[in-house]
C-alpha cells in the first residue's frame, strides 16, 4: 500500500483538483447543467486518455519529432492565452447555452494534463512501473472528477452576475497560467535551462 501512496501522491500534487475548482468555475459558468457534467466527463476523459498514451509513445514521440517538455508547455500556454482573450475580450460572441465546450481544451489538456502531470506520470512509471502508474493516474483522475462535480452546488448558488464575475476574474488568472508555461517553456529552451 506505501507503494501506492508514493506513486499516487506526485501525480496527485501535479493535477491539483483543488486548484481546479475556480478555473472550472470560470471555463464553464456559461453552460447549462448538463453541459457543464457533459464538459467534466469529457475532460477527465480527455485528461486520462492523453496521460496514458502519453506514457506509451512519449519517448518514441519525442526522439521521432525532436520535441522536448517545454514545446508542449509552450503550445499549450498559447492556446490558454487565446481562449481567455477571448472570453474577456470577445462575451457577446458566446450566449448562454452555446458557449464552446471547454471539456477538451483547456479543461482536460492542458489543465487537467499538463506539463506537470506528464513529467510526474513519468517518473512514477519509472520507479514503480506500469501497473501501479496506470492505476494512480484513474484514482487521480476519479478524485478530480469528485471535487469538480461536488462544486457545482458553489456555482449554482452565485448566480449567472456572480458567475460572470468570477469567470472574468479567472480568466485573467489563467490567463497568467498560460503566460507562466510559455514563460517556463522558453526558459527550459535556453541553452542551459534544462529542455
Amino acid at each position: 500500500m506505501d507503494h501506492f501512496w508514493n506513486a499516487f501522491l506526485p501525480i496527485f500534487v501535479a493535477v491539483d483538483g483543488i486548484g481546479l475548482i475556480p478555473m472550472f468555475w470560470g471555463l464553464t459558468q456559461r453552460l447549462t447543467v448538463v453541459q457543464r457534467r457533459l464538459a467534466l466527463s469529457q475532460a477527465v476523459g480527455t485528461a486520462l486518455g492523453v496521460a496514458v498514451v502519453f506514457l506509451f509513445i512519449s519517448r518514441w514521440v519525442f526522439a521521432l519529432m525532436g520535441l522536448q517538455l517545454a514545446d508542449v508547455m509552450v503550445g499549450g500556454g498559447l492556446i490558454l492565452i487565446v481562449l481567455c482573450f477571448r472570453d474577456l475580450l470577445l462575451p457577446e460572441e458566446h450566449p448562454h447555452g452555446q458557449y464552446p465546450n471547454p471539456g477538451v481544451t483547456p479543461l482536460g489538456v492542458p489543465l487537467m494534463t499538463g506539463p506537470a502531470v506528464l513529467t510526474a506520470a513519468l517518473l512514477v512509471r519509472q520507479r514503480y512501473g506500469w501497473p501501479l502508474t496506470l492505476v494512480s493516474l484513474g484514482v487521480n483522475m476519479l478524485v478530480v472528477w469528485l471535487i469538480l462535480r461536488c462544486s457545482e452546488w458553489l456555482m449554482q448558488r452565485l448566480g449567472q452576475e456572480g458567475a460572470q464575475v468570477i469567470s472574468k476574474i479567472f480568466s485573467l488568472i489563467l490567463t497568467a497560467f498560460g503566460v507562466m508555461l510559455v514563460r517556463q517553456g522558453l526558459a527550459m529552451l535556453q541553452p542551459g535551462g534544462g529542455g
